[in-house]
C-alpha cells in the first residue's frame, strides 16, 4: 500500500514513468520491506545459489533507495548502511551500498551511455543530502563488479579496491566511489559519525 504522506529524502521522476526514491527504514512500509527481503532471496540465494542473510540488523537503521514502475512495483533496489554503522574497509569509513538488485530490464546500475536517462539505482550524489559527501563503497558479487569493471572508464572517480571473503567465504569485489580526494571527505564524514553517536 503507497504511503502518500511521507516524504523520500530525495526522489526523480524519469520520462517513462518510474521513479527513484531514497527513504530510511524506518519510513518504509512492511510490505515495501518484504519485497526488498524476497528479491534478496531470488537475487541472491536461488539465483547466484549462495548462503546469505538476507536480514540483519543493519537494515533498520540503514536507507533504501529504490525504483519503482508506473505501477507503484519495486523493480530495482538497493540497501546504503550509514558511516557510522559501516565496517572500516581499505582505509575508509564510507557508507557502504550492498544488497542490491535490478529485476526491470528498463532499469540500470549506470547512468552511462545510452542509459544516461534511464532509471539507474547509483545516485552517490544523494549522499551529501545524508552524510554531507558522496563517497561510498559497493559491495559486489562477481556479475557485479564484471559490470561496473566494464564501465569504469565513463565513471572517473570509482575505483577498484580489492576483493574480501564474506562472512560465508564467498569473494565479494569492493569498488569506491571518490569524486574528491579521500583526505577531503574525512573531515565531513567524521562530522557525520560524531553526530549519530
Amino acid at each position: 500500500m503507497e504511503n502518500n504522506s511521507r516524504k523520500a529524502i530525495a526522489r526523480r521522476i524519469y520520462s517513462n514513468g518510474y521513479i527513484r526514491e531514497l527513504f530510511h527504514y524506518d519510513s518504509i512500509t512492511k510490505e515495501e520491506y518484504a519485497k526488498t527481503c524476497q528479491e534478496r532471496v531470488e537475487m541472491f540465494v536461488v539465483g547466484n545459489q549462495r548462503i546469505m542473510n538476507p536480514i540483519d540488523a543493519l537494515d533498520q537503521e540503514s536507507y533504501f533507495l529504490w525504483i519503482k514502475n508506473r505501477d507503484s512495483e519495486i523493480v530495482a533496489c538497493v540497501r546504503i548502511i550509514p558511516p557510522h554503522l559501516a565496517k572500516e574497509l581499505y582505509g575508509r569509513r564510507y557508507s557502504i551500498w550492498d544488497k542490491g538488485w535490478i529485476t526491470d530490464s528498463k532499469c540500470h546500475l549506470f547512468p552511462v551511455d545510452k542509459n544516461k536517462e534511464s532509471p539507474c539505482l547509483w545516485a552517490p550524489e544523494w549522499g551529501v543530502k545524508v552524510q554531507g559527501v558522496e563517497h561510498a563503497i559497493m559491495d559486489l558479487y562477481e556479475a557485479g563488479h564484471m559490470y561496473v569493471n566494464y564501465f569504469k572508464e565513463s565513471m572517473p572517480g570509482l575505483q577498484y579496491l580489492g576483493t574480501q571473503k564474506d562472512e560465508y567465504g564467498y569473494d565479494g569485489w569492493q569498488w569506491v566511489w571518490e569524486p574528491t580526494p579521500q583526505e577531503e571527505a574525512e573531515p565531513i564524514i567524521r562530522k557525520f559519525i560524531e553526530a549519530q553517536t
